[in-house]
């Protein structure tokens, strides 16, 4: 029997042997197996402090369970070491090749501090960023940025694992979004390689997640993300999470998981200010090395307040549109590239495509399924809260709004509408979700 499979079955044992579970949770579920050579058991622990409460008061324990195991009687050995630069296990825990089920995910290097602009709705957030960065896992820990779409939440994600990267070029970064997160689990269990799942994510110095709300409602998920919190945060490795809200707003998450985001630091990205969109802008065309007059900066800023994504992304629609037309950028040619885009009278049209991509993104599921024609829980509710809002938000007609949901009728629409609009009067969650939603659309 392979070194993995002997440690998961003790692992099993000790969970119900075990007097403490904080103890268990603690010191011996982070433990890797490294090797079963026939006399002695090899564990590796990320600190001192494991080995020494596993030695004293846990030995005895675990080499009872392993005899149960193996039905023989090895002496329990018990190393310090980075998992990163442990010795790779001799008979299980396979080194993980080019075509497993977890992929290296590194920071973008293009994301530093240098290149954020934080401005002063956010020097607090970006301070307590660097100070993190300069000493991860013990500043504040985990590290929670919440905020709406476009702000900024992934750039100053990257940030800090960059300058982690720069001061401590031997530790071991990990970034991935929740939802590659949650496909890796779910392969994991499919092809029985949770092992090695659990030595990439629980191995890591730094652990970097982003979109944490796309696990709600995932409750398996939840559950391994809630240990590979714990045996990370155990250790003093550091934790950073993004999200679209507070953790004390994602109802659906487990509370027991919302209540470790919250022992940390938790702070909102906010949105920039004019002279902080400007001064992107000009960043941005210093990047492209390219010259922009301060007036149609000034112009752009003053449009588009409130994603920086968009605002970047209305900078580079000009400088291409420049470079295709060879015109040079004035204001009157700003301002006719940009006329598609910008609002009118300072308010975006809420439109039902703009509804349709809002509530897909909120959900986690395609646009494609949110209009198609699958009657699955998953899409029927998304669909129905869509449906809703095209309703309250948009002048179209039931008529309408059917057609661009895989061309339902005028009934289903109305019967989709009305079940919404009953369901918030006594169904809190989803009132606070749709009311997210709305917000989301109102601040376009």
């Amino acid at each position: 029997m392979d070194a993995g499979t002997i440690w998961e079955k003790v692992l099993e044992i000790l969970k119900n042997m075990l007097d403490s579970s904080v103890g268990y949770k603690v010191y011996i579920e982070s433990a890797i197996p490294i090797k079963n050579d026939g006399q002695s058991f090899t564990i590796s622990v990320p600190i001192s402090i494991s080995k020494n409460m596993i030695i004293h008061r846990y030995k005895n324990a675990i080499e009872a369970a392993i005899e149960r195991v193996t039905g023989k009687s090895l002496s329990l050995n018990v190393i310090v070491s980075d998992i990163s630069s442990a010795p790779k296990p001799n008979e299980i825990i396979p080194e993980i090749k080019e075509n497993s089920i977890i992929t290296e995910n590194s920071v973008n290097p293009a994301y530093t501090f240098d290149s954020f602009v934080m401005g002063s709705p956010n020097e607090y957030i970006t301070a307590a960023a660097m100070s993190i960065a300069e000493k991860p896992g013990y500043s504040f820990n985990p590290f929670v940025i919440h905020g709406k779409s476009g702000l900024g939440k992934t750039h100053l994600m990257h940030a800090i694992g960059n300058k982690i990267k720069e001061l401590y070029p031997h530790y071991n970064i990990l970034y991935a979004t929740a939802e590659t997160f949650t496909n890796d689990f779910i392969d994991a269990v499919k092809n029985g390689k949770t092992i090695e799942f659990k030595k990439k994510y629980r191995s890591e110095d730094v652990l970097l997640i982003d979109d944490i709300q796309f696990i709600q409602n995932k409750d398996s998920t939840q559950e391994e993300f809630f240990h590979t919190f714990n045996a990370l945060y155990s250790s003093n490795r550091q934790i950073v999470v993004t999200s679209d809200r507070r953790p004390t707003d994602l109802k659906k998450l487990e509370e027991r998981l919302r209540t470790r985001l919250m022992q940390g630091l938790t702070d909102e990205l906010s949105v920039p200010s004019y002279e902080t969109r400007v001064a992107i802008l000009k960043k941005k065309a210093e990047f492209h090395n390219i010259y922009i007059s301060e007036d149609v900066l000034s112009y752009v800023a003053e449009q588009i307040t409130s994603n920086i994504r968009e605002l970047e992304g209305a900078l580079i629609k000009i400088i291409s549109m420049s470079q295709i037309k060879m015109k040079k950028i004035t204001m009157d040619f700003a301002k006719e590239t940009l006329k598609s885009i910008m609002p009118e009278n300072g308010i975006i049209k809420i439109t039902p495509e703009i509804i349709i991509e809002k509530v897909s993104s909120f959900y986690n599921i395609s646009k494609e399924d949110l209009t198609g024609k699958v009657r699955t829980k998953n899409f029927a509710l998304p669909r129905q809260v869509a449906m809703y809002l095209c309703h309250k938000l948009t002048k179209n007609n039931f008529v309408s709004i059917g057609a661009i949901f895989g061309n339902k009728d005028r009934t289903t629409v109305m019967h989709n509408v009305r079940k919404i609009e009953k369901e918030i009067e006594f169904n809190e969650d989803l009132k606070s979700d749709i009311n997210y939603i709305i917000n989301d659309l109102e601040s376009v």
